[in-house]
């Protein structure tokens, strides 16, 4: 499956600690095989060397800007900037998807709102986009299983991502829960998962 045409950029969001919360540059290193054997992996998968953004509450890892993270959020990219309007996001994580369709600047996307649950991650990313998108871009905390839209409020696109591993199973049944939350006030919407 080839890469969307969306180019692919690293995040650029600063540094930081908040409570459980860091974000922070890490490296992924080249392969040190004297003769790697043929990458079957598709063309997304394949995250070359170098420094990259992580989240992560203690040990655990929530979110990077790798390449294959990336692609795997492609989809929202693209649904946003041709439907446009207003789409809503539940998990700000590192503000990827936000920077991905407001950073365009030829995007009819009106008002982006996210609901993030804690309030660790938003002092850790409102203000970076906050000072990049502030007549386009709202940031909420609340749950995404209990927070509720504005009365008469509809969305273009909804897209969901409150997970660390989009793989374990009790992911498959949170994110029916959210579809059918969701599916009275929007025309489309999708949530994170990872290929096999």
């Amino acid at each position: 499956m080839p890469l969307t045409s969306v180019p692919y950029r690293k995040s650029e969001i600063p540094e930081g600690t908040s409570g459980e919360w860091t974000l922070e540059r890490f490296e992924i290193p080249a392969p040190r095989l004297v003769d790697p054997p043929i990458d079957t992996r598709p063309e997304w998968a394949r995250t070359p060397p170098g420094w990259y953004t992580r989240l992560r509450r203690g040990h655990e890892t929530f979110m990077t800007d790798s390449l294959d993270e990336w692609w795997t959020q492609k989809e929202a990219i693209d649904q946003a900037r041709q439907r446009g309007g207003r789409v809503l996001i539940t998990g700000l994580g590192m503000g990827l998807i936000v920077e991905e369709i407001l950073g365009e600047p030829r995007s009819s996307i009106e008002l982006v709102t996210v609901v993030e649950q804690s309030a660790d991650v938003i002092q850790l990313v409102a203000a970076h986009l906050m000072a990049r998108y502030p007549d386009r871009l709202e940031i909420e905390q609340g749950d995404a299983f209990a927070w509720t839209p504005p009365a008469g409020v509809r969305y273009s696109v909804v897209w969901h991502d409150i997970w660390p591993n989009p793989r374990d199973p009790a992911c498959s049944g949170e994110r029916e829960r959210l579809h059918a939350r969701f599916a009275p006030c929007c025309d489309w919407q999708g949530a994170w998962t990872v290929p096999e």
